[in-house]
């Protein structure tokens, strides 16, 4: 051979054994590809950039990082859009699909990246060491894809069986509140009946314990908590309904037992009269529906919503979050049973101390809720009051993330609505705002300015609820991180004049003043 055969230019390049035309990795040191191996891990595919993998790699790499851009721009500049999606079922299961084989891919990415820039012929403890960097990756990888796909099904069927579809059969309509850009442009106030049901060994069928209206500025997010008394009687429909000309005075039942009468009694009673059901349009729980029109009718407002809980499902959604801590200002009752008649009830199990600060796990924070023995409703309505303030201001993500299965599994159970899944980007907005923002209360006290739970005068009723939401005006708003849920008396007087429908404050059924210095009834106060 001639001299010029040997030079460098005239070396055929190495290709592939087995493979014609196919060009070989560029093998490297063990330390180089474990730290590529590591880049795969850290950045999808990026690793087997150099390798006959590229293309395969760089994909990854560019859906990764796509997928990145698009979330923190849509965080940031189209929340709305970005709400809708996470909101969506259907999107929510395609997401969990994706993530899914996602992880997959991810995974085998960085076994390539390892097998193919690895030494070769490599030594055996080269092999062992890039087998345990590799399982240790993978694992990493596929523990967090396998927790979110399975979250994302979770949430998935958890808005499919809580909340509806307009299509639904008795299924909520499509709200027109406001546009795109503001879903609330026409809708000042969201009204949300929450309904507390108890289905006890010892109740016939439901009763609604707990009733109460939040009435929430849409724009802020200061929300008002309007509660009834489960004693409560006579309350009246919508002028014009089939209801009201059942009970045009107000229902009541003649020759019922006195317990039948009342409001915790009306969410089977009513639904059961003869006639009544069929004069309430089409829902999935009738006696929801009623309750909204009777409540709302009474008070004088339009309710958009209900959102019923049952209480024995209360305990495991405290549980799932770690508990909740209250002031507990005087001994609270864990069981027991009043005297009534001929009845002599019995005494509680235990009682709940006094003390700043109480963590209260599911169990307790029920009987802290809803003990009534020795006490009467309006105690135990402040005491609800101050769980659900508790609750909204110490959930966060960390808790929700954390607990998010067993969250998930108690909604589903525990939890039913009438609020369309359409509305969710909406509602989850507004939230936020709602979780920072002022939370006050109104009660109506027994025999007080027109208000009976026997035979209340719904007009001076409601004349107390428009003084709460048009308060505001004349009342200075603290901050969200100093404002507790206060109870304040209101004139009915503060309406007149009044241009605006912004309120936060709370008014008790007492106008004895024009207005009153609130009071913080969650507050730890040790002379109660």
């Amino acid at each position: 051979m001639t001299e010029q055969e040997y030079t460098p230019q005239h070396v055929a390049e190495p290709r592939e054994v087995g493979r014609p035309g196919r060009r070989a990795d560029r093998r490297r040191g063990f330390g180089t590809a474990s730290a590529l191996t590591v880049v795969s891990a850290v950045v999808p595919g990026l690793g087997l950039a150099g390798t006959r993998w590229r293309n395969f790699g760089l994909t990854l790499t560019a859906v990764a990082v796509g997928v990145a851009l698009v979330g923190a721009g849509a965080f940031f500049f189209a929340r709305g859009w970005l709400l809708s999606v996470v909101a969506n079922p259907t999107w929510l299961l395609i997401m969990a699909i994706a993530l899914a084989v996602f992880g997959v891919l991810w995974a085998v990415a960085v076994t390539a990246t390892q097998v193919l820039l690895r030494p070769q012929p490599s030594r055996w403890w080269h092999r062992l060491l890039g087998a345990l960097l590799v399982g240790a990756l993978t694992f990493g990888l596929a523990v967090p894809s396998a927790f979110g796909a399975r979250s994302l099904v979770e949430t998935s069927t958890l808005l499919r069986a809580v909340f509806q579809d307009s299509d639904d059969p008795g299924g909520a309509s499509v709200p027109t509140f406001g546009n795109s850009s503001d879903p609330w442009a026409n809708k000042p106030r969201l009204n949300v009946l929450i309904l507390g049901a108890d289905t006890g060994d010892d109740r016939t069928g439901t009763r609604t314990d707990t009733v109460m209206v939040a009435s929430i500025d849409t724009k802020t997010g200061e929300t008002v908590l309007f509660g009834l008394p489960r004693q409560t009687e006579r309350l009246i429909f919508p002028a014009g309904s089939g209801l009201a000309k059942i009970w045009p005075d107000g229902y009541h039942l003649t020759g019922e037992a006195d317990g039948e009468q009342q409001l915790s009694a009306m969410y089977q009673n009513v639904i059961n009269y003869p006639g009544a059901a069929a004069t309430l349009p089409a829902s999935k729980d009738p006696g929801a529906t009623m309750l909204k029109m009777a409540v709302g009718a009474s008070l004088g407002l339009d309710i958009d919503y209900y959102v019923m809980a049952n209480l024995e499902g209360f305990v495991e959604i405290v549980d799932a979050l770690g508990g909740v801590t209250v002031n507990v200002n005087k001994p609270v009752p864990v069981g027991g049973k009043n005297p009534s008649g001929s009845d002599p009830g019995f005494p509680p199990d235990r009682w709940l101390p006094p003390g700043p600060d109480q963590h209260l796990n599911g169990y307790d924070a029920l009987w802290f809720a809803r003990g009534r023995y020795h006490t009467d409703d309006y105690d135990r309505m402040s005491r609800q009051r101050c769980v659900i303030k508790a609750l909204s201001r110490q959930v966060n993500l960390t808790t929700v993330l954390a607990n998010y299965e067993a969250l998930t599994q108690a909604g589903r159970d525990v939890v039913a609505t009438d609020v369309p899944n359409s509305l969710l980007p909406a509602l989850l907005e507004l939230a936020g705002r709602v979780r920072t923002a002022p939370l006050r209360s109104v009660s109506f006290q027994n025999g007080v300015d027109g208000f009976s739970t026997t035979r209340p005068q719904w007009s001076l009723v409601q004349q107390h609820v428009a003084a709460a939401l048009v308060a505001q005006d004349a009342t200075p708003v603290a901050t969200a991180s100093s404002t507790p849920t206060q109870s304040a008396s209101v004139s009915p007087s503060a309406t007149k004049g009044a241009t605006t429908r912004r309120a936060s404050t709370s008014a008790s059924a007492t106008p004895s003043t024009s207005t009153a210095e609130a009071v913080d009834e969650c507050a730890y106060n040790p002379a109660a």
